[in-house]
């Protein structure tokens, strides 16, 4: 039985790593950034901005590579079919010239 789970690529593996550094390293810098002025400054603010659009990308990043392997699954089986059509319409065009020339010799 097929697992419904598949297998993360290396891709995938960095992904998640650099994912996981950016959510902790970044917390860090910013705490240490509050930690000094006690404050809400701009600096404060436009680092907690671009440490969430970064995270964004990431898990846009993670997103899009998921999307990528899933396409290649749906491609694969519309080749197949294609195939299988291909074939099913090769053997009624087979069908029809058989009945046309039994037609023809009546």
């Amino acid at each position: 039985m097929k697992s419904p789970f598949r297998k993360a690529n290396v891709f995938e593996l960095i992904l998640l790593i650099v994912g996981v550094g950016i959510g902790i390293l970044g917390f860090n810098l910013i705490n240490g950034l509050y930690a000094e002025d006690q404050a809400m400054t701009w600096n404060l603010l436009q680092t907690v901005f671009l440490w969430l659009v970064l995270i964004v990308m990431v898990i846009l990043a993670a997103t899009m590579e998921d999307v990528k392997e899933e396409l290649a699954i749906v491609i694969r089986e519309h080749m197949e079919e294609t195939r299988l059509l291909k074939d099913i319409s090769h053997e009624s065009l087979q069908e029809i010239k058989l009945l046309r020339e039994e037609l023809a010799r009546r």
